[in-house]
């Protein structure tokens, strides 16, 4: 199965809380453009995972205007910043076999994403996630094993369209 691991947009610095931040405009241009740049390589999911964190609840809602189906999904308290990536992979991975995923898409924020995909892809480099960066991973799960298939930032999809 493959899993799309998004960090959300480009966020306010400054909030009541770090919860509470909220998307600035660049960040929801830079979520719409990744976006619809990843309906041009998938458009259905099976699953998908969102943080609770308003600001990666705003990134989803932009992709959810993109995705063609509505599949189910869930907000996880795993996907919060400071979250395990251990935890995080297992309950993801659970969900995913429960219900024999072919695609998935995540979510989340840093520094989980890059540990996340490190965990899952044993001995693969962590990807550096600037904001609105998308990884795919290939999870074998049976064996609960990833591979890195690529890693797209903003900065590379717009610089190619350039």
């Amino acid at each position: 199965m493959k899993l799309y691991i998004m960090r959300h947009g480009q966020a306010q610095p400054v909030a009541p809380s770090d919860k509470e931040r909220v998307l600035t405009e660049t960040g929801r241009q830079e979520s719409l453009i990744m976006t619809k740049w990843l309906a041009k390589h998938q458009t259905n999911f099976d699953l998908t995972f969102v943080s609770p964190y308003l600001r990666a609840l705003e990134t989803f809602e932009i992709a959810s205007q993109i995705i063609e189906n509505k599949p189910q999904h869930h907000v996880l308290e795993e996907l919060t910043p400071d979250s395990s990536p251990e935890t995080c992979g297992d309950t993801l991975l659970a969900y995913c076999a429960q219900i024999k995923a072919t695609s998935a898409l995540v979510v989340s924020h840093l520094p989980l994403v890059g540990l996340l995909v490190a965990d899952l892809c044993k001995g693969a480099i962590m990807p550096s996630f600037t904001t609105s960066s998308i990884a795919c991973v290939e999870l074998d799960l049976e064996n609960w094993q990833g591979e890195l298939l690529w890693h797209e930032s903003y900065q590379d999809v717009v610089s190619s369209t350039l």
